[in-house]
Formats: structure tokens, C-alpha cells, sequence
């Protein structure tokens, strides 16, 4: 985890994101990260994948402290 491998773009596509949004493309992709919708990105992000291996973890405590 915490890792969005893709390639460097050579000039800035979409207008999402922010960061590295408009120069990174994803593998596998044919889009920017800025020309992918929320929903897409999240998917595939390195905070979407570590928010939903924490997710169980929140869950817990708060089911704990509930």
C-alpha cells in the first residue's frame, strides 16, 4: 500500500485534483488523475487504499467506546 504507480505526463491533462493530478496517469489508464471522477480516484489512491485498511480499525473503537 501507499503507493499510485503510473507514468509522468509531459504536459498537464484535466482540471481535478490537485498536486500531481494533472501530470500522473495512472497504469492501466488512459486519463490524468485529474480527468478521472472522485469515485475513480479514490478507488485506486494510495489515501482511498489506506483509509480502507484503517476503516476496521475506526470501526472498532468506536463500536468500543459506544
Amino acid at each position: 500500500m501507499g503507493r499510485l504507480e503510473g507514468i509522468l505526463l509531459r504536459e498537464p491533462r484535466g482540471a481535478g485534483g490537485f498536486g500531481y493530478d494533472p501530470v500522473l496517469q495512472p497504469v492501466g489508464e488512459d486519463r490524468a488523475c485529474a480527468e478521472l471522477s472522485a469515485e475513480e480516484k479514490n478507488a485506486i489512491s494510495h489515501r482511498g487504499k489506506a483509509f480502507r485498511a484503517l476503516l476496521p480499525s475506526i470501526v472498532a473503537a468506536l463500536e468500543a467506546a459506544g
